[in-house]
């Protein structure tokens, strides 16, 4: 019935529930290039992948990685194949504007700009602000149009995923049959090694630990780092308002206050999509005389909903709807809906006085920015006339702050800044820099001290090298151990003694499967699962020695969350096998200068 969770659903179920990315690599193809391929990197069916592109693609997806597991040296990103990663997304992104183009589908120009608009981030005060997407464009090292492209084929894929999934359904048979699947009861063991048991076993002189150094000397370095002395102006202090001002605000910032036309509904779920359902949908429908008959049927409890936020279908339903009126059934991707007009509120401006403390918030923060802001540039006008930050500090006894030596990293955080970070990382000592402004107020910086990237000594790495050696012996000898007891354990029924030999400590489990780690959870059989369970302390192995089917029926209340979940596997699969089968046909190639980056 649901054959596709089995079939190589791990990564599926992983994808959904864990967020981890699995990256497919199939037989990329090497050919002949000429003098105009010499800044090309891949193609894939003629679309080229260009120097300039994969780079700021690079960098992105490489900050993206620091923000999430903060520094990452070169040998860590070349273990994990990161230039491999990222060169797979952008072929990604080149199919799906194939397979779009192939449908019909594309994104206009206003689709694109709404959608960069709207987004929270560029927002100040609710209105798109053309200086914050600057900064950020700044802060990432991209272009306009490279975070615009990326936009749009996101908001691509969107539109392909919801073209190719809509048509999908799910029948009672494979949502009983799933429900049985995801609640069945599971017996297990599982075999514990704790890691320190391993470590004990580890033996090691300082002639080892040298020759450990000078194999990975390149993970121990100490990164370029700079001691920095600043002036910070705050933005507080205190503004007065008229109310002529207030009001003549509220007039410029009208559009902000629009409150859209809102109604409120109740509602009756029925699930399924199946001609039974249809049938019982339009019974219950027959059975409703007025309104507050929607209490005999369950009905969900009234809710305010902003008609601009519906379903079209919905929307064209209500647009001559009163007050009190009932319409349904309206199909939906789980079930049937029927729908009461319990009140509605056509769309209307906020009043002054609605909003009149929120406006004073908002106009005395702006006034103390601007008088905030123009302090700071009559303070750099004389810092520049001083040569410096230090010098007019000094002249005019003036006391700065002065930090410790920080990395890249921990300029980009004080600063909330990247691109200060960059700045301030490629001027020397006693250079400054003009006012610098964050969402806590401004800064005036100089640099005081400058010290070089470096690798560091044997004796200054030792505990560094003797923590890594050990991690890595540990790992190793558990690992033996873990194979060892996996090969042994095959034919054998009961596996105490084999467990007792080897270190492992048994602790017997009974689980509902749904509540099982990812790992684990589309085991089908009884037997060892041969992928053992790491964590910081420990390594568990699985022996399933039970599986018992689930006794319990599957209620109206959870089949309509069952659904949903398995739609959304359902609809995940599809997507994966699509992009993954034309991943396979399609002519890629990747030339010499992707190998030499």
């Amino acid at each position: 019935m649901f054959e596709f969770l089995r079939k190589g659903a791990t990564s599926l179920w992983a994808k959904v529930f864990l967020a981890i990315i699995v990256i497919v690599f199939v037989f990329w193809g090497i050919g002949s290039f000429s003098s105009s391929d010499r800044e090309v990197v891949a193609q894939i069916n003629g679309d080229k992948i260009n120097l300039r592109e994969f780079q700021e693609y690079y960098h992105f997806k490489l900050i993206q990685l620091k923000q999430a597991l903060g520094e990452i040296s070169d040998e860590e990103l070349k273990k994990m194949k990161f230039k491999e990663m990222v060169l797979e997304e952008l072929l990604q992104n080149k199919i799906i504007q194939q397979l779009a183009k192939n449908y019909g589908l594309k994104v206009t120009e206003t689709e694109a700009q709404l959608a960069l608009s709207q987004m929270p981030f560029f927002q100040e005060g609710g209105v798109f602000n053309q200086a914050r997407y600057q900064a950020f464009l700044r802060e990432l090292n991209l272009s306009s149009k490279s975070f615009e492209n990326l936009l749009r084929t996101d908001l691509l894929k969107q539109k392909l995923f919801t073209y190719l999934t809509t048509p999908l359904l799910i029948s009672q048979e494979e949502l009983e049959d799933f429900y049985r699947f995801h609640n069945q009861r599971i017996t297990y063991q599982e075999f514990v090694l704790p890691l320190e048991l391993c470590r004990r076993a580890i033996s090691f002189s300082l002639q080892d630990l040298e020759n450990y150094f000078q194999t990975h000397r390149d993970r121990y370095v100490e990164d370029e780092k700079v001691k920095l002395a600043y002036y910070f102006l705050p933005f507080k202090g205190e503004v007065q308002l008229t109310e002529e001002e207030l009001k003549n605000y509220y007039q410029q910032n009208l559009a902000r206050f629009k409150e859209p036309q809102r109604i409120k509904l109740k509602r009756i779920f029925i699930p399924g999509t199946d001609l039974q359902s249809a049938q019982k949908a339009s019974e219950i429908r027959s059975k409703l005389k007025d309104i507050k008959d929607f209490e005999n049927f369950k009905a969900a409890k009234a809710e305010w909903f902003e008609v601009d936020n519906l379903p079209e279908e919905l929307k064209g339903l209500i647009q001559k709807a009163k007050k009190g009126d009932i319409f349904g059934p309206v199909p939906g991707k789980e079930g049937y809906y029927i729908y009461g007009l319990e009140d509605l509120q056509p769309e209307r401006f906020l009043k002054y006085e609605e909003v009149r403390n929120r406006l004073s918030e908002e106009l005395k923060l702006l006034k103390i920015k601007e008088k905030v802001r123009q302090r700071a540039n009559e303070l750099y006008t004389k810092v520049v006339s001083e040569n410096g930050l230090i010098n007019w500090a000094q002249k005019n006894q003036n006391k700065l702050e002065e930090t410790s030596f920080l990395t890249r990293e921990e300029v980009a955080k004080m600063f909330m800044s990247r691109e200060l970070s960059q700045r301030i990382f490629k001027q020397g000592k006693g250079d400054y820099f003009a006012p610098w402004e964050t969402e806590r107020g401004i800064y005036l910086v100089q640099i005081v001290e400058k010290t070089p990237k470096r690798n560091l000594t044997f004796e200054e790495a030792k505990p560094l090298v003797e923590a890594d050696f050990i991690k890595e012996k540990e790992k190793a000898i558990c690992e033996e151990r873990v194979q060892s007891f996996i090969q042994k354990a095959k034919g054998i029924q009961d596996l105490r003694p084999l467990a007792k030999e080897l270190g492992f400590r048994m602790e017997e489990r009974i689980s509902l499967r749904k509540d099982l780690p990812e790992l684990i959870y589309f085991r089908g059989a009884p037997g060892i699962v041969e992928k053992p369970l790491w964590s910081e302390r420990e390594v568990r192995i699985v022996n399933i020695s039970k599986i018992e089917p689930s006794s319990e029926p599957l209620s109206e209340k959870d089949a309509s969350l069952y659904r949903q979940m398995l739609l959304g596997l359902k609809e995940q699969n599809f997507w994966e096998k699509t992009i993954t089968s034309y991943r396979k046909k399609a002519k890629i190639k990747v030339y010499p200068l992707f190998h030499q980056l």
